[in-house]
This record gives structure tokens, sequence and C-alpha cells, in this order.
């Protein structure tokens, strides 16, 4: 019995003009839009090797420790193809200097303007809109239809279990509406495949894929038991069509993006132009201290300088500069360490809001397996002040160069091979990282289609049929 009314379904979609249009959407914007990520990816990988060869031709030779800039890269992400996330706006320039400390940058934010205006259409867009806007017009009228034509109280008339002709309804739309997804799907894996662009059948990529499709899969559903309980709650397809499309605009377009601003205005947080100010001011600071404590010193060995009993210059203004510089450190760390925690608590807020919406548990679950998520971003920060870290005690401590005032220059000069300067490195997040930092959504996915579905099931056993 469950399969022929599963059957039916399915003939009844397959012949519909509903089908074709999903087959022609899915089969063009899929691999339509992995094909163009793929070429971006490109593009932005060989931009980074291009970059790291001339990061490497300007380390050559010896140089004085106090002039050397060590830079470090960051690789574009691969699985960028399937959600471009945050990759594209993260620092992709690490720079470690003596006087200026850590610098950030990126030089490929602004590489494609009008993707930054309207958004790029990349796997994730397209599962996130197109799909669930399509998986509504499959389920607006599975039940007002059937009422409207009379079939639904023929249906029931002939003692079907309202429970299995629900389950009938649900598999049959969800079946065939996998049909023109798993396609295109397979189209764009035959596309990475004759690329090469990213190895699947290595370093658990496979495994990453899969997951991916799965989430995206589980997100689809959501809408199809949404689109069942709506229309088993109202009783003409027209109100059930006008109150899904207000239900899909508020949680696709409204809540995700309303989270933010929300945050923002709830949890104010500096903005990263202050904390630099701040930064700026504490370095003046302490060079400041700095100078007048190594003019006194200068000035008392100058008078001892007959005394070669007594510790020399250099000598004596080693803890002096050790402790204003571990001074330094501390105050900017405080300064650090106090912004990024009021920017997570934000960040913490806003991402709590948007997960009213499942497309903001669908992009946060998707972009933390293509590492191109929240978790990265804490990777690149993390890797970047390890890199500073290391320089500062491979390099920066070698060798000073002091301007005294009203006393001139003293320098003590200490030359570094430029190729043994500490490498910048950024280790990618794992297949197991990446489920420990999507499993909240991936959870939350699987929890609202189990009330939506309690929903539908409800509303359609208790539905009237007249």
């Amino acid at each position: 019995m469950l399969s022929t009314l599963i059957k039916k379904e399915l003939l009844d979609n397959l012949l519909s003009f509903r089908f074709i249009i999903t087959l022609l959407l899915c089969l063009v914007l899929i691999p339509l839009g992995i094909f163009v990520s793929i070429k971006e990816y490109e593009n932005a990988r060989a931009d980074y090797q291009q970059s790291l060869g001339l990061v490497r031709d300007a380390s050559q030779g010896m140089r004085n420790a106090i002039d050397v800039e060590a830079k470090g890269l960051r690789p574009p992400s691969p699985f960028s193809i399937f959600a471009e996330g945050l990759d594209k706006v993260l620092p992709n320039e690490i720079l470690s200097t003596r006087n200026e400390g850590l610098s950030l940058g990126n030089n490929r934010s602004m590489d494609d303007p009008l993707s930054v205006l309207f958004g790029k259409m990349d796997f994730l867009f397209i599962v996130g809109v197109v799909m669930s806007l399509l998986a509504i017009l499959f389920t607006f009228d599975a039940t007002t239809r059937e009422k409207e034509g009379g079939t639904l109280r023929l249906a029931l008339a002939n003692a079907i279990p309202r429970h299995r002709l629900l389950v009938g309804k649900i598999f049959g739309n969800f079946i065939t509406f996998l049909i023109p997804f798993i396609l295109a799907i397979l189209i764009s894996i035959t596309i990475l495949l004759l690329t090469g662009i990213i190895p699947l059948f290595q370093s658990g990529n496979l495994l990453r894929l899969g997951i991916i499709i799965g989430i995206a899969i589980l997100f689809i559903f959501i809408f199809f038991n949404l689109g069942l309980m709506i229309s088993s709650l109202t009783h003409n397809s027209m109100t059930s069509q006008i109150t899904l499309m207000f239900i899909w605009v508020l949680v696709v377009f409204a809540l995700p993006r309303a989270s933010g601003m929300m945050a923002r205005i709830v949890y104010p947080v500096k903005t990263q132009q202050t904390i630099n100010l701040e930064k700026t001011l504490v370095r003046k600071q302490i060079e400041d201290e700095k100078a007048e404590a190594l003019r006194d010193i200068f000035l008392r060995r100058r008078q001892l300088d007959t005394d070669e009993t007594q510790p020399s210059y250099a000598e004596m203004r080693e803890p002096i500069v050790q402790a204003l510089n571990e001074k330094k450190q501390r105050l900017l760390e405080a300064i650090e360490r106090d912004h990024l925690a009021r920017k997570n608590t934000q960040i913490r807020i806003a991402t709590i809001l948007s997960r009213l919406s499942p497309l903001a548990s669908l992009t946060f679950a998707i972009t933390e397996m293509s590492n191109t998520g929240i978790w990265e971003m804490e990777n690149v920060y993390n890797s970047a002040n390890e890199f500073h870290d290391t320089v500062i005690r491979e390099v920066h401590s070698k060798g000073y160069k002091d301007d005294i005032p009203g006393t001139g220059m003293r320098m003590n000069m200490a030359y570094i091979n430029m190729e043994s300067i500490p490498q910048y490195q950024i280790y990618a997040v794992s297949v197991g990282q990446g489920i420990h930092a999507g499993w909240v959504d991936i959870l939350l996915l699987t929890l609202f289609n189990i009330v939506l579905f309690s929903g539908a099931y409800v509303a359609f056993l208790r539905y009237d049929v007249r």
C-alpha cells in the first residue's frame, strides 16, 4: 500500500511542469556554480603560488635583523568551491615587523566587487535560496490540491490510514525532488574529477564532500516538511502559498541578516580602526619610556667610561629593554584579548539569534566543513599569532638600534640569513574538527525536521477533508 502511494506521488510529480522547472534549474545552476567556483579557486591558487614565489625570492642573503619583515601567506581553501564563506575576506597576508608588530591584510576582498554587491552563486547559495524555494513550490499544495480536487476525500473513503497517506506524500515528493538534485551533484562531481582541482580520494575529501551533501539534503527536507505542514493547516492552495512565501522570506532573508544588526545594537564593540589606534598609542608610550631610560643609562655609562669593571652599555640596556618590551607585549595583548573576547561575545549573540533560521545552521555547518567558517577565522588568527611569536623570538630579539634623545644613535648589528626566517604555517581544519565545530547546527537541522514533521503529522491527522 505504501509503495503504491509513493509511486502515485512520483508519477504525478514527474509529469508536472514544476518537476521540469526544477530539473532545468538544478542541471544548470549547480554545475555552473561549481564550474565558476573552480575557476575562481584556480585563479586564487595561482595568485597564491605567484605571491609565495615572490616572498621566497625576497628571502635571500643576509639582512640586518632590525630591518627584517617576516611575511606569511594564507592559501585559499579548496572547499571554498562549495561555500566561499569567509575565505575571500579573511586575512591572506601576515606581516611581522619589529616596530609595528603583527599586521594582517587582505588583497582579495575586492577582486570581484559585483559578488560583494550581489552575493556569490556558489553551492551554499543555491541550496539555501533556490532549492528551499523549489521545495516549497513542490509541497505548498500537497494537501490542499487534493482537497480542492476531491481526491483526498476519495482516498480516505477507501480506508487508507491517514499516516500512511502522509508518509507516501512526503517520500513521493522528496524522492522526485532529489532526482534532479542528485543528477546535478553527479555532474558537478564529474567536473571536479575531470579538473582534478580537489583530490577527492585523498585526505578525507570524499567524506567531507559527502557530509556537505548530506547537510544540504537535511536542510531541503526541512522545507518539504514545512510545506506539507502549512498545506495541512490551510484549506486552499493560495493561502498556503502566501503563508509559505512569507515564512520563506522571513527565515531565508530577514532573520539571518537582522541577527548581526541586533547583536551590534545589543552588544557594541570597538572597531578595528579604534583598536589599532590604541595599540599605536601604547607603542609610542613604551618607546618614549625606553628612550628616556636608555638616555639615563647612556649618560651614567659615559660617566663610568674609564671603569672597565662596570657593565657595558649593551649589558646595562638589556634588562631594561626586555622589561619594557614585555610590558608593551602585555599591554598590546590585553587590548587584543579584551577586543577579541568582546567580539566573540557579539558573534555568539548574533549566532544564537540567527539560528532561529535553518539557513543559518546550513551556512554554519557547510562553511565549517569547507574550512571557510568561524572556526577557520579563529584558526587564521591563532596561527598568525604563533608565527609572530616565533619571529619575535628568533629574529626581532636580535640586535638593537637605539635612538637616544640628545645623544644620537647607538647600534648593535645582528645579521640574519633570510632563508632561516620562520615560515608561516596554517593547518587545515580536519573533517573531525569540522564536525565538532558544526555538530550543533547539524543537530538543529535534525530538530527542525522532527518538529516540522510532527507538526505536519498532527495537522494532517486532524485535517478536515470536507
